[in-house]
């Protein structure tokens, strides 16, 4: 179950990636060349919002199936050993993945529901704009980039 759990967290992060992007382009271009905002701007930004709860719900099995929780007192042991590069790799895990997350998923979906409440194209274009933007900024920086860290993945 948990490979499968992983496997599907893995392939889902492109598809959610995309929408967020793809809804983040959308409100761009509505809020600078000030467009009428249409059904399919809030289809995009609900079906990614809906996108990022569904990686969110399988995140939160995966730390719990995983034990990540448990890093902080494996963290404590690797640093008093002098395993940095373990330390790291058990605080990005345990702390810093799930939490930059949560925070994106938050702010995705307060840009979604605050989008709807505007009165102006440009109020809804301007909301989608800030909080998907920040929320896709942040799920960059949570992203265990290959390039950036010895231990990242691509899969």
């Amino acid at each position: 179950m948990e490979t499968t759990l992983l496997l599907t967290h893995s392939a889902l992060r492109y598809i959610v990636l995309i929408a967020i992007i793809y809804t983040v382009i959308r409100s761009w271009s509505g809020l600078l060349l000030n467009k009428e905002f249409n059904p399919i701007d809030r289809k995009a930004a609900a079906i990614a919002m809906g996108l990022v709860h569904i990686q969110v719900l399988i995140g939160i099995a995966l730390y719990i199936i995983r034990r990540h929780f448990d890093g902080f007192t494996v963290m404590k042991a690797l640093k008093e050993a002098g395993n940095i590069e373990g330390a790291a790799y058990v605080r990005f895990w345990a702390i810093e993945h799930i939490a930059m997350m949560l925070i994106a998923a938050i702010l995705i979906t307060i840009g979604q529901s605050v989008s709807k409440k505007a009165h102006t194209p440009q109020g809804k274009y301007l909301r989608l704009t800030i909080f998907f933007t920040l929320g896709l900024l942040i799920i960059f920086a949570g992203i265990p980039w290959p390039f950036i860290k010895s231990w990242g993945v691509w899969l």
